[in-house]
């Protein structure tokens, strides 16, 4: 439907009289000009019309709504204060005969502020080094909270995210160093941990 259906009248009423009239030639063909003058300023009119409201509709598909809560209020929340380590986290492989571990498994969980665990989302930013390397970072990797969450094990035995970093650098010594940074989902607060003492096993 056009956007401007009083300029559509007066152009068919001026068509009308510009068909219909006596004048001269030379007045219609300068009363012509102005409705074609018309009709251009209406198309363009139109196209940025339908330019604003495609941007609208752009803003409003990307727009998120991030609630930010006084820091009192913040603290009566259960919210992620930290996070912690699963004692397994290493080397891992699929088959357990392989000669070599072949990916990092990083097992970690938010904890609040009594340190108990929290199934709390967010993103996760790992990086592994070999600190007996003159360049020690082998391998980074991150996780958003869509991919986290599928990481995420709710059993008996394992109550974590459980990150499959395969190696980007395979490394050559068994101990190595994992760094985690992770970004609570719902305050935004930043949490750094290292885990030193991960163990691999090596091709020989």
């Amino acid at each position: 439907m056009p956007r401007f259906p009083w300029a559509i009248i007066a152009i068919s009423t001026a068509i009308s009289l510009a068909g219909c009239s006596n004048m001269p030639d030379k007045a219609n063909i300068q009363l012509r000009k102005q409705i074609q003058s018309m009709q251009a300023n209406i198309d363009q009119l139109n196209h940025q019309h339908d330019a604003d409201e495609a941007t609208i509709r752009g803003l409003e598909s990307s727009a998120t709504t991030v609630p930010t809560l006084p820091p009192d209020e913040i603290d009566q929340l259960v919210t992620a204060s930290g996070f912690r380590f699963g004692k397994v986290t290493g080397g891992w492989r699929a088959d357990p005969n392989a000669p070599a571990d072949t990916e990092l498994k990083v097992f970690v969980v938010p904890t609040d502020e009594q340190g108990d665990d929290l199934k709390a989302a967010g993103s996760w930013h790992v990086e592994l080094f070999d600190l007996n390397l003159k360049d020690p970072r082998i391998g980074q990797w991150d996780f958003d909270p869509a991919t986290a969450k599928n990481a995420w094990v709710g059993t008996f035995l394992v109550y974590m995210y459980a990150l499959d970093c395969p190696w980007q650098t395979a490394p050559t010594h068994e101990k190595l160093l994992v760094r985690v940074t992770y970004t609570d989902l719902l305050t935004h607060r930043v949490f750094t941990e290292d885990y030193d003492h991960a163990m691999v096993k090596i091709a020989q």
